[in-house]
């Protein structure tokens, strides 16, 4: 065999092996990241929830620990959509009602889709913030559509009152435009959807996203200046999930003390022990 040639069999081989060791690196870093990157998104679910329950600053920065530590408060709950029951054989731990909602057998498509979500699960999850014996707060996974992306994110209200007002709004995942509609994630603008009043006279959510909100008006939010598409999306969203076909059901039950906290702590509880000893 010529020179040559040896040289290039040569060449091919350190190629082949660099290659070989480049995919075993890679597919080593993917698997051990994996983990890592499954308890990043966990974590940044949780602390979007207990922003939502005021259990966290917007800015306050937690370890994994801290999380845990304070989501422990929560009553977590599987609620049927329809009825506004809790559900006793789904783990709420564990439940994810977004996968739900693409199976025929736990979800089902949207005729009336303002969220622009096109399916729905049979059943949702909720979180419940107890104070002494009574529900302080009912904080509540949201969904809908923007500009460009789904927009994914949780809302809370509160039961002080006899008619709920709203405490927050967080998101967590979304893809808008930077600087306008990506503006939803700003600490300064969710702050606007404090003592909001979602509900009119009959019940019925009736959240509108102004240019310039009337202080007189209780349920009037400041829209986002330039991303018109994303504060109607976030107006659609909330009106949607607080409605018939979300949390609604749900939300009447507790204003009408149909359900209680010893309810909705003993249906948590009789779920995830059951989900934990199978």
């Amino acid at each position: 065999m010529s020179e040559k040639k040896q040289s290039a069999l040569g060449i091919l081989k350190f190629a082949t092996i660099v290659c070989l060791f480049c995919s075993l690196f890679v597919s080593t870093a993917a698997v051990s990241l994996r983990g890592f990157q499954k308890q990043n998104a966990e974590n940044e679910k949780k602390i979007n929830i207990l922003r939502a329950a005021g259990l966290a600053g917007a800015e306050e920065r937690l370890s994994t620990e801290q999380i845990n530590e304070k989501f422990a408060q929560i009553i977590p709950l599987v609620i049927d959509l329809r009825t506004g029951e809790p559900a006793r054989d789904k783990n709420p731990l564990t439940y994810n009602m977004y996968n739900a909602a693409q199976s025929d057998n736990e979800g089902h498509a949207l005729i009336d889709d303002p969220a622009g979500i096109k399916r729905i699960a049979k059943e949702g999850l909720a979180y419940v913030v107890a104070d002494g014996d009574q529900i302080s707060r009912l904080v509540l996974p949201i969904q809908g559509y923007g500009l460009w992306s789904t927009m994914y994110g949780f809302t809370a209200l509160s039961f002080k009152d006899q008619q709920p007002t709203l405490t927050g709004i967080t998101f967590y995942q979304h893809a808008e435009t930077p600087g306008l509609g990506a503006r939803i994630t700003e600490p300064e603008w969710q702050e606007k959807w404090a003592d909001i009043v979602p509900y009119d006279d009959n019940g019925n959510p009736h959240i509108d996203l102004v240019k310039v909100r009337s202080h007189e008006a209780k349920n009037q939010v400041d829209a986002i200046a330039g991303a018109t598409l994303t504060s109607n999306g976030v107006e659609h969203m909330m009106n949607f999930w607080l409605g018939e076909q979300g949390y609604k059901p749900l939300v009447d039950h507790i204003r009408n003390g149909e359900i209680t906290l010893a309810n909705l702590r003993d249906a948590s509880q009789a779920a995830i022990r059951q989900k934990t000893e199978q």
